[in-house]
């Protein structure tokens, strides 16, 4: 399989282009700044609609999956164009390169298209997002649904796990628990933490196998901030003492943030040999990966 990843230096990019070359395809991994460890790299700028087709007519990719976005909820808050050029022009000249050589298009959205007063949301429930980020993600999807002519929209959930030139949530907790921080972690928000690896398996799967539709490919545990920050911290053997609770009235954000933004995966779990993991799970397999995360972190000696 041709597969073409955009984003392919972030975490979940990266980690799909790895898994996809351990199991023979042949990648292209498009980027905008980091050069990515895995796959040909693509130096792509998506905002530019020409430099998108010339590259797809160039590569001719079997797949597409577009992971590339701004998801820094407050600066899509405070940069609103930058967010819409990204997240939605940049999707739509994605999605229209896409059909023209009849690619299938996987698109990876979020749970911030909710606006989480209900929770566990399935495929079907009415996407309301709150914040402009949510809403230029759920634009991309629209652009999705009418441009493309074989599309496959997924939605994840605070993803997290190992990457060497950026933080997220776990490796920001780890971090600071190491260096003996107090952090304040909400009790009150509910999400489906989701592992990149996980995630990366779903993708590499609904790749190969070319579903389509929407699909919720989430971890598959509901739990807060909060107890997944304590979860998190014991599996790290890590002291919780320096965690506390907290509210979201609390916070001084500049873009809202949905109460309760956790999915239902039941679909992803019929339907995919690669299926989303538990809480547990996930975290088991980030600890194994840790010694390798730091073997690659170490300067190579020359």
């Amino acid at each position: 399989m041709k597969l073409l990843i955009t984003g392919a230096s972030g975490l979940l990019g990266s980690r799909l282009a790895e898994l996809a070359i351990r199991e023979n395809h042949e990648v292209y991994s498009a980027y905008s700044q980091h050069q990515p460890t895995y796959g040909t790299p693509i130096q792509l700028d998506i905002s530019d609609k020409n430099h998108v087709e010339k590259a797809f007519k160039k590569i001719e990719p079997e797949v597409v999956v577009h992971t590339a976005a701004l998801t820094d909820v407050d600066k899509c808050e405070l940069e609103k164009e930058l967010a819409w050029k990204i997240n939605v022009e940049a999707t739509n000249h994605i999605a229209t390169a896409s059909a023209c050589i009849n690619s299938h298009l996987i698109y990876v959205s979020t749970d911030y298209v909710f606006d989480g007063e209900k929770g566990c949301y399935r495929e079907e429930d009415q996407a309301n997002p709150i914040s402009h980020y949510g809403y230029t993600k759920l634009k991309g999807e629209e652009i999705i649904k009418e441009h493309a002519t074989k599309w496959c929209i997924t939605r994840p959930s605070v993803l997290y796990g190992w990457l060497s030139h950026k933080q997220n949530f776990a490796t920001w907790l780890i971090n600071s628990l190491n260096q003996k921080k107090e952090v304040k972690i909400l009790k009150d928000q509910y999400i489906s933490p989701t592992l990149n690896t996980n995630l990366a398996e779903m993708l590499l799967e609904i790749s190969q196998r070319k579903i389509l539709g929407i699909l919720h490919t989430a971890g598959a545990t509901r739990v807060s901030r909060y107890e997944y920050a304590v979860k998190l911290a014991e599996v790290f053997n890590l002291n919780t003492d320096c965690i506390k609770p907290a509210k979201m009235h609390e916070m001084s954000w500049k873009a809202k943030r949905p109460r309760d933004s956790s999915l239902n995966v039941d679909k992803a779990m019929a339907l995919l040999n690669k299926k989303p993991l538990t809480l547990n799970q996930a975290l088991s397999v980030m600890k194994k990966e840790e010694k390798t995360h730091e073997a690659a972190a170490q300067p190579k000696l020359t």
